[in-house]
């Protein structure tokens, strides 16, 4: 099983996380849906899922403990 982050992104590109989850197939999931469903209601330009390791590549993360 992966982590997987589920993101949603305004049309400036501000992309913001809303969940985290560990799962085999995230599009399977409630907060797939719930993002599909943010998107349906133009809450966000796009929104997207991709693995923490990809996320953490791609931008600037700092862990709170």
């Amino acid at each position: 099983m992966k982590n997987w982050i589920f993101y949603g992104a305004d049309h400036q590109g501000i992309k913001t996380i809303h969940y985290i989850k560990q799962c085999k197939k995230p599009e399977m999931t409630g907060e797939y849906k719930d993002m599909m469903r943010r998107l349906d209601f133009n809450e966000y330009h796009t929104t997207g899922y991709m693995t923490s390791k990809a996320w953490n590549e791609d931008h600037q993360y700092i862990k709170i403990a």
